[in-house]
Parts: C-alpha cells; sequence; structure tokens
C-alpha cells in the first residue's frame, strides 16, 4: 500500500488532491490578505479573473463554492457581488446575494469613487506648497492617498569632514 504523500508548502506546480476537503482546498489555495481581509485565490484562474476549482468531479468558481459551503445554495434569479470588488477573493464575509442590477450599480459607483479619488489627488496646488505632488498608492484594492515633496536624491556636497569628498576612499 502506498502512502499519500500531500506538500506541506505549495509547490511550483497547482496540487490539489481529490479527497481533499473545501478547508483544505481554500487553505491551500487562499491567502488572506491583512490590509483588505480579503482572501485571494492563488490558484487557476477564469478568462475574466475569477478562480476556478475542480471538486467532487465537477468545475466550480471558487468564490461560489465558498459561499455554498458556509450559506448553502445561491438561490435562482440571484448572483454574488463581492462588496470588495476584487473577482479573486473567496472571502465569504466579502460576499453578498443580489441581482444583476445590484451588482452594475454597486461597481459603477466603485468606479466613480475611484475617478473623484483620482481627481481630488491629482491637483497639487503649486502656490500654497511648492514642489509637493498628488500621490495614489493602491494596496489589494485599498487606495491611500497624500502629499509628497519631491527633492532631489542626491545630497549637496558641503565643505568640511561629513562630505562627499572628504569620505571617499580610494583614487
Amino acid at each position: 500500500m502506498s502512502k499519500r504523500r500531500v506538500p506541506d508548502v505549495r509547490s511550483k506546480r497547482n496540487y490539489c488532491h481529490p479527497s481533499w476537503s473545501l478547508a483544505e482546498r481554500f487553505a491551500y489555495y487562499s491567502k488572506p490578505e491583512p490590509l483588505t481581509g480579503c482572501h485571494i485565490w492563488r490558484g487557476h484562474l477564469t478568462a475574466t479573473g475569477y478562480g476556478r476549482t475542480h471538486y467532487q468531479g465537477r468545475s466550480w468558481l471558487a468564490h461560489r463554492l465558498t459561499w455554498m459551503s458556509r450559506h448553502g445554495p445561491i438561490p435562482k434569479g440571484l448572483i454574488l457581488c463581492h462588496r470588495c470588488n476584487v473577482r479573486r477573493c473567496v472571502n465569504p464575509d466579502h460576499l453578498v446575494l443580489g441581482t444583476r442590477a445590484d451588482n452594475n450599480a454597486d461597481t459603477k459607483a466603485a468606479r466613480l469613487r475611484l475617478a473623484d479619488a483620482r481627481e481630488a489627488t491629482a491637483q497639487a496646488n503649486p502656490v500654497l506648497d511648492p514642489g509637493a505632488a498628488a500621490i495614489r498608492i493602491l494596496v489589494g484594492g485599498v487606495e491611500m492617498r497624500g502629499r509628497v515633496l519631491i527633492e532631489a536624491a542626491m545630497p549637496q556636497a558641503e565643505s568640511g569632514p561629513t562630505s562627499l569628498r572628504s569620505t571617499r576612499r580610494g583614487p
């Protein structure tokens, strides 16, 4: 009798044994992101960016499978909407039931909020803050914005023992 070997760490190729439970599959293929709370799917993806897995001889969208494991079947006429707007997220707390119209309205509102944030951060006032520029950082679907002061990266050479010339060694 041969014993099955289940790797402790994720290997280069995707590995998922058919006997694994849903909890084992999701623990193996998803990674929690501390900033957003999303559980990012690291397994196979569809062409549209959603996670896909095989379970009990059938191919499933990962977010639908995680929802059904916690809440039961999805009623007819409803779809799952991501509150976080991250297609690879499989956190059931980020999923809600809704209609296609609800999902389209939510997506449109999220895009408008992002456009407003871009416009607000793009307006730097050189009179009040010379040398300042707007900055936008997107990390895992969370946008951080603010102002930064842009300065030269090369320090100015000073005369004295701390200057670049006096501390340099060699030819």
